[in-house]
């Protein structure tokens, strides 16, 4: 799919407040569900939901990595389902995740840079891929204009790697304040308190 047409369809979806369906390149089968919050030329935000139609959290997705955007699609309206009865029932947010969706949007439209400021401040623990050999679980340690760094992290085991320095231009996707950030960090505090 050409990035003209993903763009205009992430568009059509920010302005409708509607579903999409992320695929990104090389990722076989595997997709996101949500609603696209704030998008520039390289990069795009989605609220994310899962399986059941709950909210999930945030995603960053660079744009060059994206190889098809689907809206209204079979699946899409069984998540809708999915999350009209999960609101209907006070479950479509239980981690009070979406609180942080006003801030995003009002985002500068380089908005890079304030998402690393963010995620550092919080020693936030993300999910990543990209064009990189490391863990798929890392800490956000630090940011500069161009890169960050990050300790890879053992959700088995609670033990940090040492210090991996990874280009913004690299990643394909990138999870962020989802469930389970909330318990890594929980758990890390409980856990290096008894030490």
């Amino acid at each position: 799919m050409e990035q003209a047409k993903i763009l205009s369809r992430i568009e059509k979806a920010k302005q409708q407040h509607s579903l999409l369906e992320i695929y990104v390149k090389k990722q076989t089968g595997e997709f996101e569900v949500g609603y696209p919050l704030i998008s520039d030329h390289r990069w795009l935000v989605l609220a994310t939901l899962n399986a059941q139609g709950q909210f999930a959290g945030f995603t960053l997705f660079a744009l060059k990595r994206i190889k098809r955007v689907r809206n209204a699609t079979p699946y899409l309206k069984i998540i809708t389902t999915y999350q009209a009865y999960q609101e209907e029932h006070d479950q479509y947010n239980p981690f009070k995740l979406s609180q942080k969706t006003a801030s995003i949007e009002q985002w500068p439209k380089n908005f890079l840079p304030k998402l690393f400021t963010t995620l550092t401040k919080e020693r936030a623990y993300i999910s990543i891929a990209g064009r990189f050999d490391i863990a798929p679980v890392d800490q956000i340690v630090a940011a500069t204009a161009h890169h960050f760094t990050c300790l890879p992290f053992d959700p088995l085991t609670y033990q940090h790697g040492e210090p991996v320095i990874l280009a913004y231009k690299d990643i394909s996707f990138l999870q962020f304040w989802d469930s389970a950030d909330l318990l890594y960090q929980q758990t890390n505090e409980i856990l290096n308190e008894k030490i």
